[in-house]
């Protein structure tokens, strides 16, 4: 997808829900749908633009962020939207 701002083309990503990252791939954390979840996974360092990684997919996902590992519930990971990094999921 390409968007432009003021005549520059610019190239966006689209974003993809966590759930849908396999494991072993990288995201980068784009925004959380919903607020309530939002706010607790801030607190645990899940902050836009933090780089993840899918450690385990299922009830709980395990990912990791930074140098700790996170297990969140399946529902929290569809709601949690991030974009691709380098060949993840392709």
């Amino acid at each position: 997808m390409v968007g432009t701002i003021a005549d520059t083309p610019v190239q966006t990503q689209a974003t993809v829900p966590l759930s849908s990252v396999p494991p072993g791939g990288e995201a980068t954390l784009h925004h959380v749908l919903d607020q309530e979840s939002a706010a607790v996974l801030r607190s645990l360092g899940l902050t836009a633009g933090a780089r993840l990684r899918v450690c385990q997919l299922g009830d709980p996902s395990i990912i990791q962020v930074r140098s700790t590992r996170i297990g969140i519930s399946r529902a929290v990971a569809r709601n949690v939207m991030v974009s691709l990094c380098g060949g993840a999921g392709q």
